[in-house]
């Protein structure tokens, strides 16, 4: 009985013309969307230190040398102001050029060892993502601006608004806390 009402339904039923669904229909294909996501690994997210996703899609270059100085160039370009932000203590006080200036060398020695990409790719794609060859190029940035931000947060923290701060990379974070310590003697700057 009931295969029999199903039986009739079905033949009774018109044939209805297939019409698209409209684009925001879950039932619709999907759409591209060529926009960078918020995870996207760009220069905004390098200057902040949040988490990312390389998902750039770049393509291959043929002109290497110039692909390669274009890469590095492009960093250098925005190193400024990336180490002015890093530099800027969360305190408030003022930025201390000698930290930027600390900053923009080994920003700019970071880049041209491990941002060239053999000159393969662009480092940044024309949405501004970092291409996935660039992993490492992003991390040793990355390592750059923290460390130039600790500094600046250690600075700040321990003399106030009267010392300058002057460390090689990375020696503020292997310092024991007395070392760093205002007339400790120890720390590699003028505390």
């Amino acid at each position: 009985m009931f295969s029999t009402i199903l039986l009739l339904l079905l033949s009774t039923a018109p044939d209805a013309p297939a019409e698209a669904l409209p684009a925001e229909a879950l039932g619709a294909p999907p759409q591209v969307n060529e926009a960078p996501t918020a995870w996207a690994c760009t220069v905004e997210t390098l200057q902040s230190g949040r988490e990312c996703v390389f998902e750039a899609q770049v393509s291959p270059s043929t002109a290497v040398k110039e692909q390669a100085a274009g890469n590095v160039r492009t960093l250098k370009d925005v190193a400024h102001a990336l180490c002015l932000d890093a530099a800027r203590p969360p305190s408030g006080l003022s930025v201390d050029k000698n930290l930027v200036g600390q900053c923009e060398r080994q920003y700019t020695e970071a880049a041209e060892d491990t941002c060239e990409l053999e000159g393969k790719v662009s480092v940044i794609d024309a949405k501004g993502r970092f291409a996935p060859a660039a992993r490492a190029c992003y991390r040793k940035l990355s390592e750059v601006l923290q460390d130039i931000a600790m500094q600046a947060a250690v600075a700040s923290a321990r003399c106030g608004s009267g010392c300058a701060l002057v460390m090689p990379q990375g020696a503020a974070a292997t310092l024991p806390s007395a070392a760093r310590a205002p007339g400790s003697g120890q720390a590699a700057g003028s505390l």
